[in-house]
């Protein structure tokens, strides 16, 4: 019994979605509410003929006869009361969501749920978010901060931020944001303690630290004092005085700029430059909160990958 009920309700669910059938459930509606095919056939902008057809194409659908006819009335029948009750429901959730839909197209509003990667978002990317937050007041920001790659389907994301070297083919729509580099940091207090490096080769000599990804130069062999994968971490233990840093320069030009830290060889910045990229799906139909966050972004970001971020 529950297997037959299971069977037969997804068909009729199925059968009952195409754009006809929606025209049939709604002249049946605007019958048993007017108890007139004239007035029905008047709303509808159709002929009688054409009303009763489209009663008689659902009632032989259904297998149930939804009114009663007389030349002067239609009245519903006790299945037909039932059947008005839940289908303007339906309708009525129907438009109600369409409407929604079609007013989120022309102006932004809703959840955006945004996944970046912490380091930036603590430092580069907050800034800029608080100008969006403040410019879409229509729109809850929702961040996931992470350096994972996290899947579009199964996290609900609406955009990824994600820092690479490259990427990898996808069916995902790509915009670079940012272009950055890795550089040399240490405080005045381990350079005044341990000297300052003037060559490659020296590092060999000091405590060094590092990104788990960032392995340092090439041309010289290292033994990090401290790997870790938060950059935010490894800069507070170069303000610390504990080594010197191999860091993405964005992260530490505040400390730069005030002199707590001292941007080391900078003829020889680590070779690994990378990329902030803003990640969506690929579709024609973009949603209007997440066609006004990239454009935000990459108003607020796309021309600031020269400077401070280059050698």
């Amino acid at each position: 019994m529950s297997n037959k009920s299971a069977k037969t309700k997804p068909e009729v669910a199925i059968s009952a979605t195409t754009p006809d059938d929606l025209r049939d459930l709604r002249a049946f509606c605007l019958l048993v509410d007017h108890g007139s095919l004239t007035a029905a056939a008047k709303q509808l902008g159709e002929t009688k003929g054409s009303v009763s057809r489209r009663l008689s194409r659902l009632e032989s659908a259904l297998g149930v006869p939804l009114v009663r006819r007389s030349p002067r009335l239609v009245q519903p029948t006790e299945e037909g009361v039932l059947y008005r009750q839940r289908v303007g429901r339906a309708l009525e959730l129907l438009e109600d969501a369409t409407d929604a839909l079609k007013e989120a197209q022309g102006h932004p509003r809703g959840r955006l749920r945004v996944t970046a990667p912490p380091d930036f978002a603590h430092t580069v990317l907050a800034p800029v978010f608080a100008r969006f937050c403040e410019a879409h007041r229509d729109i809850s920001l929702e961040l996931i901060l992470t350096d994972r790659q996290l899947d579009f389907d199964a996290h609900q994301l609406d955009v990824a931020l994600r820092l690479a070297s490259s990427l990898r083919d996808s069916s995902l729509v790509a915009l670079r944001l940012l272009d950055g580099q890795m550089g040399f940091v240490a405080s005045p207090a381990y350079l005044e303690r341990e000297g300052h490096p003037r060559r490659l080769a020296d590092l060999s000599e000091h405590r060094v630290l590092v990104l788990r990804q960032e392995s340092g130069p090439s041309a010289v062999h290292l033994t990090p004092a401290v790997v870790a994968l938060d950059g935010t971490f490894l800069r507070a233990l170069a303000l610390e005085g504990v080594g010197i840093a191999i860091l993405p320069l964005t992260l530490v030009e505040p400390e730069l700029a005030q002199g707590r830290l001292v941007r080391l060889l900078s003829g020889h910045d680590s070779p690994r430059r990378f990329s902030l990229y803003l990640l969506h799906p690929a579709t024609p139909l973009l949603p209007a909160r997440v066609r006004a966050f990239r454009d935000f972004m990459a108003h607020a970001l796309l021309n600031q990958g020269r400077g401070p971020w280059g050698a």
